[in-house]
């Protein structure tokens, strides 16, 4: 095609326009192929739609739509009231050996400073064993292993309620949670052998599911 095109639009009269303006007038639907358009040389006015190349053809194949992922939609396995007892059995253990060495350690370090009475040494060792307990739980659980020593060995993981890794904040309240369960009588533990998806107390306000990896 030349330049100098003439076009017509809802009965009015355009141009003249170069080739390259008179595709961009048809890429942005400005022109439609049953415009009619001419050029010098031409016996008559044609359609628009006429012309080759004027319109870019429609791309043929339409891909098929993005399936949606639901949120759970692999397999989960709930884990079960005697597995998870097995691994907090174990981890009860992990964190008693763990307090007492470094209960021992501190109280040593203490006694070498001075502090000998027993009511100062308890204190301390009931606030180191708090803190150990805290970070034991909320760290690992919160970490790539997204489980305790106890949970490992059981083949357990905590996830919140999307299957998704939690964080130290989420794993945090989870662990202190877990008081409240205590002042109830241990019931918001045993509600893991009830409810639909073994969650205790702890694990509901906090979001969270312990599932088998």
């Amino acid at each position: 095609m030349s330049e100098e095109w003439h076009y017509t639009v809802g009965g009015q009269q355009g141009g003249p326009v170069s080739t390259a303006q008179l595709k961009q007038l048809a890429s942005s639907g400005q022109l439609s192929q049953t415009d009619m358009v001419w050029k010098q040389g031409m016996a008559d006015w044609v359609p628009a739609g006429k012309l080759k190349g004027l319109f870019v053809a429609p791309n043929p194949y339409t891909p098929p739509p993005i399936p949606v992922i639901s949120e759970l939609n692999y397999s989960i396995t709930y884990a079960g009231f005697w597995k998870r007892f097995a691994a907090a059995f174990i981890d009860g253990i992990v964190t008693m050996v763990g307090g007492f060495v470094v209960g021992f350690v501190f109280g040593i370090v203490l006694i070498a400073g001075g502090t000998d009475d027993p009511e100062v040494l308890e204190f301390f060792g009931n606030i180191i064993g708090i803190i150990i307990g805290w970070l034991y739980f909320s760290v690992m659980e919160s970490s790539s292993t997204q489980a305790t020593l106890g949970k490992m060995a059981l083949g357990l993981k905590v996830t919140d309620l999307h299957g998704n890794k939690v964080s130290f904040g989420r794993a945090t309240g989870r662990h202190f949670a877990k008081i409240l369960s205590v002042f109830l009588l241990l019931v918001g533990f045993l509600m893991v052998a009830f409810t639909e998806k073994k969650q205790g107390l702890h694990d509901m306000i906090a979001g969270c599911l312990v599932t088998n990896k």
